[in-house]
């Protein structure tokens, strides 16, 4: 693809307006400046170059690629801001830059001007310098050109050895060992994906791994890639050499600097900047993982995406400042959905005052929040978890957590913000897509333009269209049932037995009880029951086996892992048995009140079964009125509240008949 315009040194144009803003990296980072700037009705032209062959795609999704799971269509994602008044220039490395005269020569050795330059320039595998990397053979994981290069080989590839334990090592050394190679995955560190999980989550991701076929080796640091022209093994520290014919590295990134060195631009780990993402020189900026804002370089998607709408803002005018935000990794690794921010690693600990931890073995869930002086600094998980957005949240707003929300957490794993909402009914401010950083109410603008699509809404805005995992958000605030409705299994013989009992409770509680007859042969079925002491003490010792029975059975939610079933199934059989106990106890007692204790025993048991009806009814009821979710969770807690005092006044009747 030729350029459109070639200017020798001397004849480059001096005039602003003539010059076009240029920006060098067509990756996520440099796509966003350009969407962004569009977006704020900047003019000027600009000029987009790319390094690689390829029109620009998503890196997040090159491990599905290399599995054969998604096509290369799928990995692009073209905004429309890049339409024709813009000159993008493909396979076109920028390979010097002159601050002085203001342009910048490509791989062909033309020369552009530029007004302002952007630099985003990402970064490159970084491989370790051990003996032996420059045999046929070692491959990296990084690139479109990396995954091709993998494709190629893993047919006839017989044991390959992947190196780095992080998310594209993982990620590879699955994706190749799915066509019958041999896989050894070896890690440095104590556990995978030390930057993003902690020692449990990362555990669970490395069984996943074992499961899959992998050979995962931690601890375990390579000394050399062996062999003479071709590679035969890898030597480890401790001398033990592991044969194979291909080595994976992918060991980390280094920031992409060294156009920025030869031009002077002030250097350290990455290009200097200043919080308006303005390099030393003041028409240079940068942004993204080539970027070094105070001591930091970003390594992941969504800081990046920030820096880029920042200097976007502060080239169309408006004076922006990059403020970074808590880190945060949501993925999906293999088949679990891994999420981290804040202060949640193992060598974090020390900086958190108490960490909650929730987990549901039997569904593959482990949650954990750090908290400092009661305020959530950082949080870990694996498996799917509705509340991810407003955790993050937290962790930027830092509101307290109140002592029921810690109570809920630890027995439910769930906090309650926003608990069965739509999005349409979140505050303003609140972030839905954390990658682009869009607001609720940024997307509701959207929405109020006449987007009315989840499809369309991701068009327009840019949202889920990172790492997806907002998309089911995009689909509640659009009015879908993504995010609206939800299924509740069970529901419907729940709100039956409820609405039964309910109905017949409230019979014998509104019916008058029968007169006393005045004649043994007048005596009703009932009566001779209640007055023969036999058939009452069976009767009560029924009531208090079906009273044990379900305080047993609500042991299963706290306790996932208790076998036969699963908690739908002995939530329907605990309201059958709450309703077959009320049978019995108005059999033991006509649901008369009686005296002192007795009466506290009475009031206590028809409280529990009232508001446990109540329960049941709204839980089925939250399916279709999420507004109800509320009260829903009220009802809940407080049926568990109302049978506190019910084993304490069981042992004093029990005591007070037989000693009496």
């Amino acid at each position: 693809m030729e350029a459109r315009q070639f200017f020798s040194d001397s004849e480059i144009p001096q005039s602003e307006a003539e010059r076009p803003l240029i920006i060098v990296g067509n990756g996520p980072a440099g796509m966003q400046c350009l969407v962004e700037l569009r977006r704020r009705g900047f003019t000027t032209p600009v000029t987009l170059f790319g390094e690689e062959d390829w029109a620009p795609y998503d890196r997040v999704k090159l491990s599905t690629f290399l599995s054969g799971s998604t096509g290369f269509d799928d990995l692009t994602n073209l905004p429309a801001e890049l339409d024709a008044d813009v000159e993008h220039l493909v396979g076109r490395a920028i390979i010097e830059i002159n601050p002085t005269r203001r342009w910048v020569e490509d791989s062909l050795g033309q020369r552009h001007p530029y007004s302002r330059l952007v630099l985003a320039l990402g970064s490159e595998a970084h491989i370790p310098g051990i003996p032996g990397t420059e045999l046929s053979g070692v491959l990296r994981f990084r690139d479109m050109a990396d995954a091709q290069a993998l494709m190629a080989r893993r047919l006839r590839s017989t044991h390959t050895v992947v190196i780095g334990g992080g998310l594209l090592g993982i990620e590879a050394a699955h994706s190749l060992c799915r066509f019958g190679t041999n896989v050894t995955l070896i890690q440095h560190a104590d556990r995978l994906m030390n930057r993003q999980l902690d020692s449990e989550a990362a555990g669970m991701v490395a069984d996943s791994l074992a499961r899959a076929g992998v050979d995962v080796r931690l601890h375990a640091r390579v000394k050399s890639v062996e062999g003479r022209e071709r590679v035969e093994g890898v030597r480890l520290a401790d001398d033990q050499v592991l044969p194979c014919d291909t080595v994976v590295f992918a060991t980390g990134i280094a920031p992409r600097t060294a156009l920025a060195r030869r031009a002077g631009i002030t250097v350290a780990s990455g290009i200097r900047v200043n919080a308006s993402m303005q390099t030393s020189n003041p028409y240079i900026y940068a942004v993204g993982e080539c970027a070094q804002f105070q001591d930091r370089v970003c390594g992941l998607v969504m800081p990046a995406l920030q820096q880029a709408r920042v200097a976007a803002a502060n080239l169309a005018g408006d004076a922006v400042s990059y403020v970074p935000v808590a880190d945060s990794t949501w993925l999906k690794v293999l088949s679990l959905e891994v999420f981290s921010a804040g202060l949640f690693s193992d060598e974090a600990r020390g900086l958190v005052h108490r960490t909650l931890v929730y987990r549901d073995r039997e569904k593959g869930i482990y949650r954990a929040l750090m908290l400092r002086a009661g305020r959530v600094v950082g949080t870990v998980s694996v498996g799917p978890w509705p509340e991810r957005q407003q955790v993050l949240n937290r962790i930027s707003d830092g509101k307290r957590l109140w002592p029921w929300q810690i109570g809920r957490f630890a027995l439910t794993g769930t906090l309650g913000d926003h608990s069965g909402q739509s999005v349409r009914q979140w505050p303003v401010a609140t972030v839905v897509c954390q990658c682009r950083g869009l607001t609720k109410g940024q997307l509701q603008g959207y929405l109020d333009q006449g987007v009315s699509t989840v499809t369309s809404l991701k068009q327009a805005s840019g949202a889920a269209t990172v790492c997806g995992g907002c998309e089911p958000l995009l689909d509640s605030l659009c009015g879908g049932e993504g995010g609206i409705k939800r299924t509740v299994p069970g529901g419907r013989a729940l709100a039956v037995i409820a609405s039964l009992s309910a109905l017949l409770l409230g019979l014998a509680l509104w019916l008058p009880s029968p007169a006393p007859a005045t004649s043994v042969l007048d005596m009703s079925l009932f009566e001779q029951v209640s007055r023969n002491n036999v058939w009452r003490q069976w009767s009560g010792y029924a009531v208090l086996i079906a009273s044990l029975l379900l305080l047993l059975m609500s042991l299963k939610k706290r306790f996932p892992g208790l076998p036969l079933g699963g908690f739908s199934g002995w939530r329907i059989a605990h309201v059958a048995l709450g309703a077959v106990a009320l049978g019995l106890l108005y059999w033991h007692t006509g649901f008369s009140l009686g005296e002192n204790l007795n009466r506290w025993l009475m009031l206590s048991f028809l409280g529990v079964g009232v508001v446990g009806i109540a329960a049941a009814l709204l839980t089925r009821l939250q399916a279709s009125m999420p507004a109800l979710g509320r009260l829903r969770q009220g009802s809940t807690w407080l049926h568990i509240l109302v049978c506190w005092p019910l084993p304490a006044l069981l042992a004093f009747h029990i005591l007070s008949t037989y000693y009496f």
